[in-house]
């Protein structure tokens, strides 16, 4: 008698339950249907005027049709990106707190810093937004105009070519130490204060070479005071389509992916995710948003969070791999 009881109780449970989930009685499946209810959050783990937060704030912009909502950016600078990201690591995953962060954040100062925090385990993947392809150049009056013919002098010289970068623990500083190792020619790796600089002493001759944002170099070159070989970016940029990879024109297999992202805190339901891929790809569809970005020499690249995912995990691997390689440390 007993045992039936339980066994009635029991079913009268579950055909509560039931009941429940059809009439939308669960409150997080009803709210992530409904999402977004209020103003979602982005935050940049960067200071304002940069290039990511450029990004966000056309991204911003471009969301609020789509998701029906306004949407804030925040500048949470500090660390190299550690404390915005940690923001949103700790911060609710209900969609209404979002990360837009560089790849040097999470595949490469994850293995020069002690962070609090695992950024493929505490973060869900939403998007790749652009990518800004770093450039290969060299100064005028050296005497090559490829990548072979590059690699070529390298090792004809025993003094070998000196690289300009912007720092070692950056996406620039990296780069440089790939090349240095897959193409096998001697480099001697010069830090400088940032892209700005490390591009100037290029132009002025105070380094055969280097590779650095596109955004320091595209006036130089333009105004022909640098001549760039090619990008590092395993595919060819949108914003100069004439410019081969460094894969492309010498070294097979290079890639240096500098990218950002849009993440959501671990544990953001599936639901929110979707609907933020898709207004997404809306926002970055938008020919003016693309305009804008193309001006800034950089590539829209909306995309799935499987690809994302993808991107972080083989980019994080392999600088790890270099970076204990050529023992390199942060500033």
């Amino acid at each position: 008698m007993d045992s039936r009881r339980r066994v009635v109780r029991f079913t009268r449970f579950g055909l509560s339950l039931a009941c429940m989930a059809l009439l939308g009685g669960s409150p997080s499946v009803s709210s992530a249907q409904r999402y977004p209810l209020r103003p979602v959050k982005i935050i940049v783990p960067y200071a304002p005027a940069g290039s990511v937060d450029l990004i966000a704030r056309l991204l911003a912009q471009g969301l609020q049709t789509p998701l029906g909502q306004s949407v804030v950016v925040e500048n949470r600078a500090g660390a190299g990106g550690a404390i915005g990201t940690d923001l949103v690591v700790r911060a609710t995953p209900d969609g209404y707190t979002l990360l837009v962060v560089a790849t040097g954040a999470l595949t490469i100062n994850v293995h020069l810093q002690r962070l609090a925090y695992d950024a493929q385990k505490d973060l869900a993947p939403v998007s790749m937004l652009a990518a800004s392809p770093l450039i290969l150049a060299v100064k005028t009056d050296l005497p090559v105009r490829s990548v072979d013919a590059l690699i070529a002098w390298g090792r004809s010289h025993p003094e070998g070519l000196s690289f300009s970068t912007n720092g070692p623990g950056s996406l620039s500083y990296l780069s440089v130490e790939l090349l240095k190792r897959m193409a096998r020619i001697p480099i001697t790796v010069l830090a400088y204060k940032g892209g700005g600089p490390a591009a100037t002493a290029i132009a002025s001759g105070e380094v055969d070479a280097g590779i650095t944002d596109s955004q320091a170099v595209l006036p130089l070159m333009r105004a022909g005071r640098v001549r760039a070989l090619a990008i590092s970016d395993p595919m060819r940029a949108l914003v100069l389509p004439d410019l081969p990879t460094i894969a492309e024109a010498g070294v097979p297999g290079y890639a240096a992916y500098s990218w950002v992202g849009l993440f959501a805190p671990a544990g953001t339901a599936p639901e929110i995710v979707a609907r933020l891929v898709e207004a997404t790809r809306v926002a970055f569809s938008q020919p003016t948003i693309v305009e804008q970005l193309r001006n800034a020499a950089l590539d829209a690249r909306p995309g799935t969070p499987a690809e994302l995912a993808s991107v972080l995990r083989s980019e994080s691997d392999k600088w790890r791999g270099l970076i204990a390689e050529a023992a390199i440390r942060a500033d």
